[in-house]
């Protein structure tokens, strides 16, 4: 009995060596992960990409090109706007953009959460293509050393793609950043490493520490900022930005962290709309607004300035997706079916408004195509040149728009839905189910069919009672789906 107590004892402290051993050599091999870990960049399509900027600054442009100014809000939501239709919050220099310019009632943020909306907005292609679908943490933060220990395949915009700011910068243009990159917090991947002249804001969002307030490369305000002030930094961040004497058209990126969470608003802004402390911040933001706006009319260039104003995505835990079902997160409607105006009065009849899809992936071509720049030949823009039918209202092309969504933990969640001008086919896919506050689950559902004309609030399945189009639209989404296995970076 003694032996084979013995040989019991031997044989576990035999298996607790090895157990050890294992767990020593897993946690040495994910240490040394996190440790050399580094985002990968493409060699050869950064230096395509550095003969493209090349050629545009060698080319010879119009002396009365537009200026752009690009405001992009955090978390605002569809109904959040008096025009559209929101009654407790005010927003009258935005409803004045829209008055005088144009409001899509179908435009789409190319993804349902911060870093990956950027992304596609600034270089024209949906954010699987540049590998950046989760949110980017700070250096140092436990779920960035997680993604780094998974061999993430970038927790930064990699430098080969290419930029909105860096476009207009090759071609002439004077740029200037005010508010969130969330694009990385290291080069080759800070704002002035990615176009921009000057840059005034934070590098994440408002509910990231440290939460600190940059100029340039330097720390301008330490953490923790007191974002109380964060209204007044930033508007006269931008102004002195417009006011200063500018030989060349300019592209002002203005891109306010609220009303992403935690909300803040100055003592004087406090109790002035009937929509509590959300609605009092998104007030103080149309306030910033209209200072661009008068900025613009006193230096004489409104006429001629291109100013668009939208969101990353939708709402979070406040603020109104509209009649749209979903919220930020989400590829229901509500998660990517944001605000958007676009106000230029040399070109844009006043009061104007498109049911047409828009996706935020067509700024980049639209832009180049009204600027007479030419597309990067090495690579696809998923976007579509809308600029006849932004600015001079003539009829919209068909065309699909894809809504990409998330994964818990890696870079990429996959294509869900597609989009026409009609209808919208959705996966199947887990869809929350039901459970309590704190514990809910997901079962999977569908292939569902919505008709988003007589459903925007994407409430009944009508597959059944179109089958022709069930299918049409599922061979889209099925040929989408090919189309980013066989290239999923879009390169040609």
């Amino acid at each position: 009995m003694r032996r084979a107590l013995d040989l019991l004892t031997r044989s576990l402290g035999v298996l607790a060596l090895v157990a050890l051993t294992f767990s020593l050599v897993w946690v040495l091999r994910f240490a040394y992960r996190i440790l050399t870990y580094e985002s990968p960049d493409d060699a050869v399509h950064a230096e395509s990409k550095r003969r493209y900027l090349e050629r545009l600054a060698e080319l010879e442009t119009s002396a009365d090109r537009p200026n752009v100014v690009l405001i992009l809000f955090d978390d605002l939501g569809y109904g959040d706007l008096g025009a559209y239709g929101a009654e407790s919050i005010a927003t009258p220099n935005l409803d004045r953009m829209a008055a005088n310019g144009l409001r899509l009632e179908n435009y789409y943020s190319p993804s349902p959460v911060c870093t990956s909306a950027r992304a596609g907005l600034l270089t024209g292609r949906y954010p699987e293509r540049a590998l950046l679908n989760v949110v980017a943490f700070p250096t140092g933060h436990p779920m960035e050393w997680a993604l780094r220990a998974q061999d993430a395949p970038a927790t930064r915009i990699a430098a080969e793609e290419i930029l909105l700011p860096e476009i207009l910068s090759a071609a002439g243009f004077a740029t200037a950043m005010v508010g969130k990159w969330h694009l990385g917090d290291r080069s080759p991947s800070l704002p002035l490493d990615r176009g921009f002249d000057s840059y005034l804001g934070a590098l994440y969002s408002n509910d990231m520490v440290p939460f600190a307030i940059y100029r340039g490369e330097e720390i301008e305000h330490e953490a923790p900022f007191d974002q109380t002030r964060m209204k007044k930094v930033y508007e006269e961040a931008a102004v002195d930005f417009l006011e200063r004497d500018h030989d060349r058209p300019f592209f002002l990126y203005f891109a306010h962290n609220f009303p992403h969470i935690p909300l803040f608003r100055p003592e004087e802004d406090r109790g002035r709309s009937d929509a509590g402390l959300y609605g009092d911040v998104v007030e103080g933001l149309d306030d910033s607004v209209g200072l661009i706006l008068d900025a613009l009319e006193r230096r004489g260039v409104l006429e001629n300035t291109i100013v668009i104003a939208t969101s990353d995505n939708g709402p979070w835990y406040e603020g109104s997706p509209g009649m749209n079902r979903g919220r930020k997160n989400q590829t229901w409607e509500g998660g990517q079916r944001v605000p958007f105006l676009l106000h230029w009065p040399a070109r844009i009849a006043p009061g104007r408004e498109s049911d047409a899809p828009v996706g935020g992936v067509d700024l980049v071509p639209t832009l180049l195509s009204l600027l007479d720049l030419p597309m990067p030949p090495d690579r696809i823009l998923d976007g579509r040149d809308m600029g006849d039918h932004l600015f001079d209202a003539a009829p919209a092309q068909n065309r699909f728009v894809y809504y990409y969504g998330m994964t818990q933990g890696g870079n990429g969640g996959g294509l869900d839905a597609v989009r026409d001008a009609r209808f919208k086919y959705h996966r199947r896919r887990g869809v929350r189910a039901g459970g309590t506050e704190r514990f809910s689950a997901n079962a999977d559902m569908g292939p569902w069919l919505f008709d988003l004309q007589q459903d925007p609030n994407e409430s009944w399945d009508v597959s059944t009672r179109h089958p022709d189009e069930m299918a049409r639209m599922a061979a889209a989404f099925e040929g989408r789906v090919r189309e980013d296995e066989e290239n999923p970076r879009g390169w040609r």
